[in-house]
């Protein structure tokens, strides 16, 4: 039987300068505008590093017991 979901999933974890450096050849990539069908593509994954650049330089503290009330 053929599956009609022709989606393809990617999950790739790096460390942080790795991090950093592949958002800034996506953004460079989307930049120049060499790959118009990628585009959106190319956004999700500058989203997706830049949410998890963050999540790591700037880690919650909901759930560690850490007050701010100090």
């Amino acid at each position: 039987m053929k599956n009609d979901d022709d989606t393809v999933y990617c999950d790739v974890q790096m460390p942080l300068a790795q991090g950093r450096e592949l958002l800034q050849l996506v953004t460079t990539l989307r930049e120049s505008k060499a790959h118009p069908k990628l585009d959106r593509v190319l956004e999700r994954i500058q989203d997706e590093l830049i949410t998890s650049i963050d999540f790591v330089e700037n880690p919650p503290t909901w759930g560690l017991g850490v007050s701010n009330d100090a």
